[in-house]
């Protein structure tokens, strides 16, 4: 899991230095090249109230209800043109949901980390608002997963012993997509999806699917219009 929390950190310290190497340079006289695209570099906060479950298969009569979770973090948005841009983001949150099979209830808890990375379009008003929508991959990383159940408590990323797999895996891709509005202030209003192509299950992943979905919905502030 280290391995793959240092790569999602070399990806957006890699979109940061690409970002500004393509930001507008000044000349000798202090102004900025004519002959330079205007890729705007900006960031801000973000802060979210979650619904997560599982979308599963293979748990017969099984049932995954959504629980409310929170999130926050920031993200940092680098302009390629008025209309466009991609926007990388750094999240970290708190989910719930219970899972009901064979007749028994048991809540899942999870906190973690993800780095979605988006490709922006906007579409810009006049008075300077302007609404925005984007879709693009993600990467989630777990820090801590349990699963209550009658008073019981499990450690949901501890290996079995004789399998050396634990139930669930510590990280998960997939994909989500993003829809908002942008005052002219910069305060902005959204909404996200996201759906994890991961099963998962570590232990008895060939018998049973469970793949992570969320739906977000937040507000953020945009700094360095």
């Amino acid at each position: 899991m280290r391995k793959k929390l240092l790569l999602a950190l070399l990806l957006m310290g890699n979109i940061v230095i690409a970002a500004l190497a393509r930001s507008p340079k000044a000349n000798d006289s202090g102004t900025s090249a004519t002959n330079e695209p205007n890729n705007p570099i900006s960031g801000g906060a973000i802060v979210e109230t979650n619904l997560s479950n599982f979308l599963h298969s293979g748990a017969r009569g099984g049932n995954s209800k959504m629980k409310a979770g929170f999130t926050v973090g920031g993200f940092m948005n680098f302009g390629i043109n008025p209309s466009f841009s991609v926007q990388g983001e750094m999240l970290f949150h708190h989910k719930n949901s219970d899972f009901k099979w064979d007749n028994q209830t048991g809540l899942f808890r999870y906190w973690g980390m993800e780095v979605p990375i988006y490709v922006m379009y906007h579409y810009n008003f006049s008075r300077g608002g302007r609404l925005f929508a984007g879709i693009g991959p993600y990467t989630e990383f777990g820090f801590d997963a349990v699963f209550k159940q009658n008073g019981r408590k499990s450690n949901l990323y501890e290996k079995n012993e004789s399998s050396g797999l634990a139930p669930l895996r510590d990280s998960n891709t997939g994909f989500g997509i993003k829809i908002g509005y942008e005052f002219p202030s910069g305060l902005q209003l959204h909404a996200t999806y996201k759906a994890s192509v991961t099963n998962q299950l570590d232990e008895n992943s060939s018998d049973i699917k469970m793949h992570p979905q969320t739906v977000s919905v937040g507000v953020a502030y945009r700094f360095g219009k």
